[in-house]
């Protein structure tokens, strides 16, 4: 196993990007980190927001909920 560490470039969905000549052809296993695009942390926060979720307490009270919820399909109450 080698491993390479080069920059490319996304146009249209399509990622561009150049490896060392000595590299033999066939398939790679690819990680992206674009730093310019929102994480998922934040944009799970901001639609927990846009929901109604902006607070402590209703954040712990969904959570109770689902609890709830799944101890009901398991047959069982709280």
């Amino acid at each position: 196993m080698k491993i390479v560490q080069t920059k490319g470039e996304i146009q249209k969905g399509e990622l561009k990007t150049k490896t060392p000549l000595e590299m033999n052809d066939g398939e790679v296993d690819i990680v992206i980190i674009a730093p310019n695009e929102p994480d998922e942390w934040e944009t799970m926060r901001q639609q927990a927001k846009d929901n109604g979720y902006d607070s402590r307490e209703k954040i712990m009270d969904l959570i109770d909920q689902v609890k709830l919820e799944m101890l009901e399909e398991k047959g069982r109450s709280k």
